[in-house]
């Protein structure tokens, strides 16, 4: 019922499991004493103690599958969480690193926005999410990983003869790709409207790796995250710092809930690695924008 909402959903719509269902938690209500599930309209939602007792449920089956994983010498598993552009840009690209310092150890990883990770980790439905800092809500704790900006990406056909004094003229007739909404595209538009240079977005993307291929293609810039500098290489694209842009930074953190980190020690050293391997990521993408791709500052 937690997860899906209402007590029919649960049951998707079979009337057996849902008279077994309401039984079951009729009986769970007269041994704790509190009512878990209310009428609303013609049928039944969860209460604050019944999404309550699902939390507890969750992290105690965890721990005790993570015991029979032990038991029986197999690999524990991580439930990951963060958006498609992190995932990518980020974490995959280190998961040897992961690997080694969580052997035995297999990962889940889902492509999510910040609140619904947030929300996700409430509810214990996930094991560790990468979120933006300002999302983050107690109980949750938090390590941060890194701060970084965003750059307009030009592929070398386009560059060739882009200055730092020609950009705002030239940026006129550039097709650019980006994506298509949420709190980046809404701070784009304003920035660049409030500083009055003139942006030409012909494609928007449900995500940033999917921009980033649209440059890849050859027929448009894109406006991405630093960090997709690691992905693009010297040969492809150049790097150009956009004035308007330089104040919007996003500081993602890692972030658990510390109920079932109780039970499962592990999730705390999956922490930790994904924050070392995060690191490293972060030390060779500060390298890379120094030296290895063009960027212009547009004064």
């Amino acid at each position: 019922m937690a997860e899906y909402g209402s007590l029919s959903k649960a049951a998707d719509g079979d009337p057996g499991k849902q008279s077994l269902y309401s039984r079951q938690i009729r009986e769970l209500e007269e041994f704790f004493g509190v009512e878990l599930k209310r009428r609303q309209g013609s049928g039944f939602v969860i209460t604050e103690a019944g999404r309550r007792l699902a939390q507890l449920t969750r992290a105690h089956l965890a721990s005790l599958e993570d015991f029979e994983r032990d038991a029986k010498r197999l690999p524990k598993s991580i439930a990951v969480a963060a958006g498609n552009s992190v995932l990518e840009w980020m974490l995959l690209p280190r998961i040897a690193a992961l690997q080694q310092a969580l052997p035995n150890t297999s990962f889940q990883f889902f492509s999510q926005r910040s609140e619904t990770i947030v929300r996700r980790l409430m509810e214990m439905t996930i094991d560790i999410g990468i979120v933006r800092e300002d999302a983050l809500r107690p109980p949750l704790r938090a390590k941060r990983l890194l701060a970084f900006g965003y750059s307009l990406f030009i592929p070398r056909n386009f560059a060739l003869d882009v200055t730092a004094a020609n950009l705002k003229a030239r940026l006129v007739g550039m097709p650019i790709a980006t994506s298509v909404g949420g709190q980046f595209r809404e701070m784009l538009m304003q920035a660049a409207d409030k500083a009055k240079w003139p942006l030409r977005i012909v494609v928007s993307c449900s995500s940033f790796t999917q921009a980033a291929r649209a440059m890849r293609a050859g027929d448009c810039a894109a406006i991405l995250p630093d960090i997709a500098a690691q992905d693009l290489g010297d040969e492809e694209a150049a790097q150009i710092s956009l004035p308007f842009l330089r104040s919007a930074q996003r500081r993602l953190s890692v972030a658990w809930n510390p109920r079932p980190a109780q039970v499962r020690p592990i999730l705390l050293s999956a922490v930790e690695a994904i924050q070392s391997a995060t690191k490293q990521q972060a030390q060779s993408f500060k390298t890379s924008s120094q030296g290895k791709h063009l960027r212009l500052i547009a004064e």
